[in-house]
């Protein structure tokens, strides 16, 4: 069995192995965190269109309830109207 012992290395050399893999690491974090912001942000930006959508949608419909209301008093005042006109026509017919 042949052992040959570790010869000493550069210690300098080790140093910048070290940072080198150490750097190496750094950027593999930075790039999953700043893909979590990207992340992040793209769903803050899609809650605040989902917000202005509601508020949109809220305003059109209390638009829409006005509207109904303002058709359902027409539609009224136009059956209380044929109703008079049909009394007034049995009023004429009843009369000849």
């Amino acid at each position: 069995m042949n052992v040959r012992p570790e010869l000493p290395s550069d210690p300098l050399k080790e140093a910048v192995a070290r940072l080198d893999g150490a750097m190496t690491r750094v950027e593999r974090v930075a790039g999953r965190m700043r893909s979590r912001v990207e992340r992040a942000e793209t769903a803050a930006d899609q809650a605040r269109n989902a917000d202005d959508d509601r508020a949109r949608l809220a305003e059109a419909l209390d638009e829409a309830r006005g509207r109904e209301a303002a058709l359902h008093q027409a539609a009224q005042e136009a059956s209380d109207a044929l109703d008079r006109a049909i009394e007034d026509l049995r009023g004429l017919a009843g009369e000849e």
